[in-house]
């Protein structure tokens, strides 16, 4: 499985093509990256996917590199829980402003 660590991407001649920051219940954020070719999370010293508690928390982790196009996504399971149909796709994908955004 391809992934990306933080420390390394965060310098100033690091252009990542899009970063998407995943939204999940808990105040729970994950952040894919598509640097190089190659689309991955992001993990920590453990390999297992580093988890951020805030938008401005992935946004300072990365605050050195360039970034070309950020998204919030977030998927509601609220139409399953309401007895919706199960297979509707109902992903949220929010343009995000991040400072240095070419």
């Amino acid at each position: 499985m391809p992934y990306h660590r933080a420390n390394h991407l965060n310098h100033q001649d690091v252009r990542i093509n899009e970063l998407t920051i995943h939204s999940f219940e808990m105040g729970v954020y994950l952040a894919e990256a598509d640097y190089d070719g190659r689309k991955a999370f992001l993990v920590d010293e453990d390999n297992k996917p580093q988890q951020f508690h805030s938008i401005d928390e992935v946004k300072l982790a990365l605050n050195r590199c360039t970034i070309y196009q950020a998204y919030l996504v977030h998927q509601s399971a609220y139409d399953e829980m309401c007895g919706g149909a199960e297979k509707v796709d109902n992903t949220l994908k929010v343009p995000l402003f991040v400072p240095g955004v070419s």
